[in-house]
């Protein structure tokens, strides 16, 4: 494509300069750069000329455009090619009103909430169903004595197609842009879709033990969360994996319910004393502490698990139904780390209306630091994220 003058003001070590310099280069675009860290003699240059000292600048023809963001949002509507005097590489592009990272319990609660509202929504998703696909059976959602984990994600799926929403499943996510009046999403697939306002629902993952039987028995005995499983144990064998908080917690859900719970950890127990007392005291618990889970044993239902001794080597088999892993679980934020505000775990800071601190930005579920990740929680969660992202908008207009 032949390309007009364009012109950067940028610094080294500036994130948003290589965004710049990147979607110039990926557009095709020539410019002309002028390095002009703070302070230096280019800087008060740009200064004087075009009233900033924020870093990059992109001039267009003599036309100030402002920083990334900017270009980012002149692409969207096809501005860009316009103040260029180029022809678009295609047509412009769709600008929804909202984009929903994720399909689990919170995200597509919050495309329920978002299509009542009337507003464009697009979600993107690796898949549907979030953590609840790794779930059995759920006796704790509100109208559901009991429910198929599978079950309950389809009549949330089905709900939130009733209003043919736009969905894109099956790709994973490059990169996110969140500043700016038009955020922009793109995908491992080079498509690039854009939105006024993002709302993260990417949720959370647990951490597996990676070992044999272990993904295959899944939702089969292997369960991540005590507070949705465990009452499917009642009189039953079983064993809980993880010697911290959660571990222990989940013991103590086992065991009014459970026959005896078997608690193997590969570190001696380093939850709360509360939690540690409470434990040893429980007549029904064994403690394997210095001890390695390494193999779930079963065809089609767990039927045991292979424990060893760090100190001699011994393996033994528990003969057990469960087997709860609890050795913590991991938001999916990494795309916004480096953007975002979060805890030492990585979850994403929000506010009681799911703000995120960066404007028409919003973060719902397991990624956000909101303690109890349950799915009704989530699902509260999505909902009040979408009418804060709706609220926005109105504010805007």
């Amino acid at each position: 494509m032949k390309s007009a003058r364009v012109l950067i003001y940028s610094m080294e070590g500036c994130p948003f300069c290589e965004s710049a310099r990147s979607f110039l280069r990926d557009k095709s675009l020539d410019y002309e750069e002028v390095h002009a860290p703070p302070g230096s003699s280019q800087w008060q240059e740009m200064k004087e000329a075009l009233g900033t000292g924020v870093l990059p600048q992109i001039v267009i023809h003599g036309e100030p455009v402002g920083g990334y963001a900017h270009l980012v949002e002149l692409e969207a509507s096809g501005e860009l090619y316009r103040k260029l005097g180029v022809s678009a590489p295609r047509a412009e592009a769709v600008i929804f009103d909202v984009i929903i990272l994720g399909a689990g319990p919170a995200g597509l609660s919050a495309a329920i909430y978002t299509i009542r509202k009337m507003m464009k929504t697009l979600i993107i998703s690796q898949d549907v169903g979030g953590q609840l696909a790794w779930t059995s059976d759920v006796d704790n959602y509100l109208g559901f004595s009991q429910v198929n984990a599978a079950e309950l994600v389809k009549k949330f799926e089905h709900h939130v197609q009733s209003f043919n929403v736009e969905t894109v499943l099956g790709n994973s996510i490059a990169s996110v842009q969140l500043a700016g009046a038009v955020k922009s999403v793109t995908l491992e697939d080079g498509k690039t879709y854009y939105g006024k306002t993002v709302i993260i629902a990417t949720g959370g993952g647990h951490q597996l033990l990676r070992i044999p039987g272990e993904k295959e028995l899944a939702g089969k005995g292997v369960a991540y969360c005590s507070t949705c499983d465990a009452p499917l144990y009642e009189g039953a064998e079983v064993a809980v994996v993880g010697g911290g908080n959660s571990g222990l917690e989940a013991a103590l859900d086992l065991v009014p319910i459970a026959s005896h719970v078997h608690l193997v950890s590969l570190t001696r127990l380093t939850a709360d004393p509360i939690y540690v007392d409470k434990v040893t005291r429980s007549p029904n618990v064994t403690l394997f502490t210095l001890w390695e889970a390494i193999r779930v044993v079963g065809d089609k239902m767990v039927e045991g698990l292979e424990v060893q001794d760090l100190r001699t080597g011994e393996v033994r088999l528990l003969p057990v139904e469960g087997v709860f892993v609890e050795i913590g679980t991991m938001p999916n934020s990494r795309l916004f780390i480096e953007t975002l505000a979060t805890n030492p775990k990585g979850e994403i800071f929000v506010d009681m209306e799911c703000r995120t601190g960066m404007a028409g930005v919003f973060a719902c579920g397991d990624v956000t630091s909101v303690p109890f990740k349950q799915v009704v929680v989530a699902v509260g969660e999505g909902a009040k994220a979408a009418l804060s992202a709706y609220n926005y908008l109105l504010t805007r207009n």
